[in-house]
């Protein structure tokens, strides 16, 4: 319960609040990005608050932050033990 109020303050607070891969359908955690200023939803799928939202992407997640990463030049360090799959690897570019 503790940890629910200190997120859910976070949320009130955030001017903008990224929804990453998730279906946004578990409540009462579903229902916290309406609570932040603005928010992003990053799914494949709709969700229930895609309406809402400021920017709906519909695209794996990998492949968005990797090309926000790489908007910001910020560098994406190697997942530990190698390569692997997702949208992966280092900056450059």
């Amino acid at each position: 319960d503790h940890e629910y109020l200190k997120t859910a303050a976070a949320f009130q607070a955030a001017d903008l609040a990224l929804c990453l891969g998730t279906s946004l359908r578990i409540t009462p955690a579903a229902d916290l990005p309406l609570t932040a200023r603005r928010f992003v939803v990053v799914n494949l799928q709709e969700t229930p608050h895609d309406a809402r939202a400021a920017l709906v992407i519909r695209a794996p997640v990998d492949d968005v932050m990797t090309a926000l990463c790489r908007a910001l030049d910020v560098d994406i360090p190697e997942a530990p033990g190698g390569g692997g799959g997702g949208g992966g690897g280092g900056g450059g570019g």
